[in-house]
C-alpha cells in the first residue's frame, strides 16, 4: 500500500515566499558578515522560520523541526553542521514528497550532503546555501508572475 506525504501552506503562498525569501538573502549576508557569530545568526533565522511558519500555518512538523533545530543549535554549538543538515534534510525530503524532482527540493539536500562531508567551512555553505534559495526564489516568484503559474515549493 503506497502512502503519499505533501505538505500544504494553507495561508498566503506569495507573502510567505517574499518574506522567507529576504529572511534567507539577510541571514546568509549576515553569515558572511560574521561567521564567528553562526551559532546566534543560524539559531535566530531557524526560530524565526519557524515563526513564520506558524503565521502561515505551515504544517506542524516543518514549525517543529525549524524551532527545536534552532534551539539545538543554541545549546549545543558544536553541533551546528549536524542540526542544520538535519533541518535541510527534512525539507529536502518535504520537498521531493510534495513537489516532486525541482531545483527547492535539491538545494537543501545537496547542501545537507556538503554539511556533513565539510563541516569545517559550515560557514561558506550556510551562507551560499540561503543567499541561492532566496535569490532563486524570488527570481522564481518573478516568473511565474509573469508566466501566470504557481511555482511548487514548500520551503
Amino acid at each position: 500500500m503506497a502512502t503519499h506525504v505533501q505538505f500544504i501552506m494553507q495561508s498566503n503562498p506569495g507573502k510567505r515566499r517574499v518574506f522567507h525569501a529576504l529572511l534567507a538573502i539577510l541571514t546568509g549576508v549576515l553569515v558572511m558578515m560574521w561567521p564567528d557569530a553562526l551559532y546566534y545568526i543560524l539559531g535566530s533565522y531557524l526560530i524565526a522560520t519557524g515563526l513564520l511558519f506558524l503565521i502561515f500555518r505551515a504544517p506542524s512538523l516543518m514549525i517543529a523541526a525549524s524551532v527545536v533545530t534552532g534551539m539545538f543549535i543554541f545549546a549545543f554549538p558544536a553541533f551546528i553542521p549536524y542540526f542544520f543538515a538535519f533541518f535541510l534534510l527534512v525539507i529536502g525530503i518535504g520537498s521531493l514528497l510534495s513537489g516532486g524532482l525541482t531545483g527547492f527540493a535539491l538545494f537543501p539536500l545537496l547542501a545537507a550532503v556538503l554539511l556533513i562531508a565539510f563541516p569545517d567551512i559550515i560557514s561558506i555553505i550556510v551562507a551560499a546555501f540561503l543567499l541561492l534559495y532566496g535569490i532563486t526564489s524570488i527570481i522564481a516568484m518573478i516568473q511565474s508572475r509573469r508566466n501566470n503559474k504557481e511555482i511548487y515549493e514548500v520551503y
